[in-house]
């Protein structure tokens, strides 16, 4: 079940994914929090403006940011009722020909139909697509020279309270959702017991790589009319390899093979001895 409201950290997260930059997000971020409190807490999913038809974690206001919320809703599969392929060219492209303006609006069956949306279906990911979305549109609306002032259009208020020193909620709200974001995610390691004195790891287990070779019967087989000089040694220098790689793990000097290791043997007993003595090192 979808929450119904965010940690600071999530919601970071999700304007990373859909690509929102690194400055915007650490402008906007205390602005949303503010903007989507709800009885006291932040980032409520299904956040509703008590003055406007402005919803979810970023306040997307259904009469003036229909382009980037129909862009966001169509890109995430949402079918808005009666949509003409007119109007999705103006919504899509956020761009109206004379006698066209309209349709730069929802209808009254289209915004119930993004309300229903906000406050029943969208999660975070999607609110993060939609800030995405309104944030190009009201750039391009208001020909913003930079970032923030495409934001301090779209949170005119928050923003003016934020920049009132005298507005003490305000400035606690965002000094506390500033606190939040330069916290470092929590990776689930937990904090060592008082007292604790870190040490040195124990030493590794040696293993010599004999449970593999005790699981193959020992039983005496002529070896296959294929079995030839090669394939001995092909065997061998597996076994050798795999010891090797062994013993370095477990910090064993390295193994010895005698000359004789290369004659070539009779049977499969021979072949496994042979393999066994030298991952014992002989």
């Amino acid at each position: 079940m979808e929450p119904d409201s965010y940690p600071t950290q999530a919601v970071i997260v999700a304007l990373q994914n859909v690509g929102v930059s690194a400055e915007v997000i650490e402008y906007v971020v205390p602005i949303a929090g503010y903007e989507s409190r709800v009885d006291g807490v932040y980032f409520t999913r299904n956040a509703l403006d008590e003055f406007s038809p402005s919803w979810g974690i970023f306040q997307a206001n259904l009469n003036s940011m229909a382009p980037g919320i129909y862009k966001a809703m169509k890109e995430l599969g949402e079918i808005v009722p009666n949509v003409s392929k007119e109007q999705d060219k103006v919504l899509s492209e956020n761009n109206a020909q004379p006698g066209q303006e309209s349709l730069l609006n929802f209808t009254d069956e289209q915004k119930q139909f993004a309300a229903t949306w906000f406050k029943e279906r969208a999660n975070l990911n999607d609110n993060a697509l939609v800030f995405k979305y309104i944030f190009e549109q009201k750039t391009k609306d208001v020909t913003a020279k930079n970032f923030k002032e495409a934001i301090d259009k779209l949170y005119p208020l928050t923003v003016a309270k934020f920049n009132d020193p005298k507005n003490i909620d305000a400035q606690e709200v965002k000094q506390k959702i500033i606190n939040e974001m330069n916290q470092e995610p929590d990776r689930g390691i937990p904090e060592p017991e008082e007292g604790f004195v870190p040490g040195p790891r124990p030493p590794k287990e040696v293993n010599l790589g004999m449970d593999y070779l005790q699981q193959v019967p020992i039983q005496a087989q002529p070896l296959p009319p294929n079995m030839n000089t090669q394939s001995y040694s092909r065997v061998k220098q597996m076994l050798e390899a795999k010891v090797k790689q062994q013993r370095k793990e477990s910090g064993l000097p390295d193994m010895r093979v005698s000359a004789s290791e290369n004659e070539h043997k009779d049977s499969w007993t021979d072949v496994l001895s042979r393999g066994i003595n030298i991952l014992k090192g002989k």
